[in-house]
C-alpha cells in the first residue's frame, strides 16, 4: 500500500510538473510573439532546462539572440550538436551565433567546416543548403550544393536550388548556363525544364539585358554544337517569348526541314505571330506551309487560316489599303471557288462578302454573294439568319434602311430566343440609333440587357445608358442650323439633340470604315457639347481610330486622358483594357501591358474584358510555357 502512494504522489509530482512546463511554454510563445523577449527568455529557460527537445529549441535560441545573450545561445546551441551531431541545421545555427555577435572570423570558420565535412549524401547536402538558405547565406548555399556535385559526381543534381540561388545573388550568368546544361546532350524531352528556367529569369526584364544574355549564350553554344537541335529548339522559343516572330521563324522553318517534321511547329508559331498582331511573320509562316505543296499536313488549314490573318491585317488598318484588298478578293474567289459555297466555308463567304462591300466598294456584288449563300444553306436556319444578318448590314451601308430592317427583323422572328436573333434584334437597335430615332433604339436596347450573349447585353447596356445619359430635352433647331447640312439617313423633325445626332453620325460613319469623316464628326460632337457628357465616348471612339492609323502615341494620350478625367464613368474598363491591348500588341511593352491588365483585374473587377485580361496577364507573367 505504501509502495502504491509513492507511485501515485511521483505521478501527481510529474503531471503537474507537465502541466507547469506547458503553461510556461504557452506564456514564453504569448511573450516572444509580442516581442517582449526578455519575459520570455525566462520562461524558454526553465522549459528548455527541463525538457530540451527542437521544437523549445527554437524559441529558446530566437530570444537568447534578440536579447543578445550569445555566450548562453553558444552554450544551447552546442547542447543541441552534442544530442544530434548529424543535423546539419545546428552548425550554421552556431556560426550564425558568432555572426550577430560581430565575430565573422569565427562564423565563416563554422560555415566553412560544415561544407567541408559534408558526407556524400544528397538528403545531407539539401539539409546543409536549406539551412544556409534560411540564414540568408546564399554564396555558402551556392558553394554546398556545388561542392554535393563534385562530391555526387553529378553535375545535373540540384539544378532548380542553384538557379533559384543565382537569381536571387544576381548571377544571370551562371542562371543561364545551368539552364542550357540540361539539353546539352541533346536530349529534347529536357526543353520543357530549361524553359521553365529561363522564364523564370526573364519575368522580370525592363532594359532586355536577360534576354540579350541569353540570346548571346544560346547562339555561342548553337556555333559550338550545330548537331544539338535541342539548342536550337530553345532559341526558337526564346524569340517568341520576346515576341520576335520573324527570327523565330527563321528556326522554326529550319527545324521543320532539318527534322522533316509535318508543318505542326510553323503553323503554331503562325497563330502566335497573329493574335500578337504580327501579320507579316504570319503571312509568311503560311506562305512557307501552302509552297510545300498538298504532300503538308496544314497546306487545307495553313490556306484558311492565311485568310483570316489577311482579312485581320486590313481591317486593322486605316485607311484601307485598296490594293491588298484587291488581292484579298482574288485568293477569296479562288478560295471559293476550289472549295464551293457550304456550311464548313459559311465564315470565309462571310468574309469575303464584307470585303466586297465595306474594302472594294462591290456591295452588289456582296448581295449576290450572300443570297447564293442563302440559296445554298436553306434547310440550316442558323446559318440563313448569319447570312441575312450580313446582308442586312451591308444593306445598312448603302443608306437602305428599309430593306436593312426587313432583313434584322426577319431574323428576330425566326430566331428570337438564339444569339443570332439577338444580334440582329442589337443591330436593328444600333440603325434607329444611327437615323436619330433614339427614343426606340432605346427601348429596343433595353430589352437586350437580359440577352443570353454577355457581348450583346454588354453592348445594350452602353447605348442604352448612352442614350438616356445624353439624351437632353429635344430642341428647336436656330434658324441659322439648315436641315440640309444633316446627312439624309439622320434627318428628321424639326427637333434635334444635335451632340447625340453628331456621335451617331460619327459611329455610322466608323462602320462604313470612314474613319476620316467619323473623326470630324466626333470633333464636330465636342464644339456643339464641349463639357457634355459624351467627351468620353468621343476620345475612346479617337483612341480606336488611332490605334488603326498607327497613331499609337495619341491613342496612349487619348486613353489617358479617360482613365484620369473619367476612370468611373461607363467606359473606364475599356480604356484600360484598350490601353492594355496598345501596350501590348503594338507598342511591345509587357510590363506596362501587364500594369492594365492589372488595373483591369483591379479596379473593374465586373467588367467584361476581366476573364481575358486576366488570361493574358498570366501569359505575360509567364504561368504558361510553350
Amino acid at each position: 500500500m505504501k509502495k502504491f502512494f509513492t507511485t501515485l504522489i511521483l505521478l501527481i509530482a510529474t503531471i503537474f510538473a507537465i502541466a507547469q512546463r506547458s503553461q510556461e511554454e504557452q506564456l514564453g510563445i504569448q511573450y516572444f510573439q509580442n516581442g517582449e523577449y526578455e519575459k520570455a527568455v525566462q520562461m524558454f529557460a526553465k522549459v528548455y532546462n527541463a525538457n530540451p527537445n527542437s521544437y523549445i529549441y527554437y524559441y529558446y535560441y530566437q530570444t537568447l539572440l534578440q536579447t543578445g545573450n550569445f555566450k548562453e545561445a553558444e552554450r544551447v546551441v552546442k547542447k543541441q550538436q552534442k544530442a544530434s551531431p548529424k543535423t546539419q541545421r545546428y552548425k550554421i545555427d552556431l556560426g550564425f551565433v558568432y555572426e550577430s555577435a560581430g565575430d565573422q572570423q569565427a562564423a565563416d570558420k563554422v560555415y566553412t567546416d560544415a561544407i567541408k565535412e559534408l558526407p556524400a549524401q544528397q538528403n545531407t547536402i539539401r539539409e546543409l543548403y536549406n539551412a544556409f538558405l534560411v540564414r540568408k547565406q546564399l554564396q555558402y548555399a551556392v558553394a554546398t550544393l556545388e561542392k554535393g556535385r563534385r562530391l555526387l559526381n553529378d553535375n545535373t543534381l540540384f539544378v532548380n536550388e542553384l538557379t533559384n540561388a543565382y537569381i536571387q545573388l544576381n548571377r544571370n550568368d551562371m542562371v543561364v548556363e545551368e539552364a542550357l546544361n540540361i539539353v546539352k546532350d541533346g536530349d529534347q524531352t529536357k526543353i520543357s525544364e530549361t524553359q521553365k528556367i529561363l522564364q523564370n529569369l526573364l519575368a522580370s526584364d525592363d532594359d532586355n539585358k536577360k534576354f540579350l544574355l541569353v540570346k548571346t549564350q544560346l547562339l555561342k553554344r548553337m556555333q559550338e554544337a550545330p548537331e544539338n537541335l535541342a539548342y536550337v529548339m530553345v532559341m526558337q522559343w526564346v524569340y517568341q517569348h520576346n515576341k520576335d516572330y520573324a527570327n523565330a521563324l527563321v528556326l522554326a522553318k529550319s527545324l521543320d526541314r532539318k527534322q522533316k517534321e509535318d508543318g505542326h511547329r510553323v503553323f503554331s508559331l503562325a497563330k502566335e505571330a497573329g493574335n500578337n498582331k504580327d501579320f507579316e511573320t504570319a503571312i509568311s509562316a503560311l506562305n512557307y506551309l501552302i509552297e510545300r505543296g498538298e504532300s503538308c499536313d496544314y497546306y487545307t488549314k495553313a490556306q484558311f487560316l492565311l485568310m483570316d490573318v489577311k482579312y485581320e491585317q486590313l481591317a486593322s488598318t486605316s485607311p484601307i489599303d485598296k490594293a491588298a484588298a484587291k488581292s484579298l478578293e482574288t485568293e477569296f474567289d479562288r478560295l471559293l471557288k476550289e472549295y464551293g459555297y457550304h456550311e464548313g466555308t459559311s465564315e470565309w463567304v462571310r468574309k469575303y462578302a464584307h470585303l466586297l462591300a465595306f474594302y472594294t466598294d462591290q456591295p452588289e456584288k456582296a448581295k449576290t454573294v450572300l443570297n447564293e449563300a442563302i440559296a445554298n444553306a436553306n434547310r440550316d436556319p442558323q446559318e440563313v439568319g448569319q447570312y441575312k444578318i450580313d446582308l442586312a448590314d451591308i444593306e445598312l451601308y448603302m443608306g437602305d434602311v428599309w430593306e436593312a430592317t426587313l432583313h434584322y427583323s426577319q431574323v428576330e422572328k425566326d430566331l428570337p430566343n438564339d444569339i443570332i436573333g439577338q444580334t440582329a434584334k442589337f443591330n436593328n437597335a444600333k440603325l434607329s440609333f444611327y437615323i436619330g430615332e433614339f427614343e426606340w433604339a432605346k427601348s429596343q436596347l433595353d430589352v437586350l440587357r437580359a440577352a443570353t450573349s454577355k457581348l450583346i447585353a454588354n453592348d445594350a447596356m452602353y447605348f442604352s445608358l448612352l442614350i438616356s445619359d445624353n439624351e437632353a430635352e429635344e430642341e428647336e433647331l436656330d434658324e441659322g442650323d439648315e436641315e440640309d447640312d444633316i446627312p439624309a439617313l439622320f434627318r428628321s423633325s424639326t427637333t434635334d439633340n444635335l451632340p447625340l445626332r453628331y456621335y451617331a453620325k460619327a459611329d455610322f460613319l466608323i462602320f462604313q470604315n470612314k474613319d476620316d469623316e467619323a473623326i470630324k464628326m466626333l470633333d464636330s460632337v465636342l464644339v456643339a457639347d464641349p463639357y457634355g457628357k459624351l467627351a468620353d465616348d468621343v476620345y475612346f471612339q479617337k483612341a480606336k481610330i488611332a490605334i488603326k492609323q498607327k497613331d499609337y502615341l495619341g491613342a496612349e494620350n487619348l486613353l489617358q486622358e479617360i482613365l484620369k478625367s473619367y476612370s468611373t464613368e461607363l467606359l473606364g474598363d475599356d480604356a484600360a483594357y484598350l490601353m492594355a491591348q496598345l501596350y501590348d500588341y503594338y507598342l511591345k511593352d509587357s510590363n506596362k501591358a501587364m500594369e492594365y491588365y492589372q488595373k483591369v483585374l483591379k479596379e473593374y473587377s465586373d467588367s467584361l474584358f476581366t476573364t481575358d485580361a486576366r488570361k493574358r496577364y498570366r501569359e505575360l507573367r509567364g504561368d504558361h510555357t510553350n
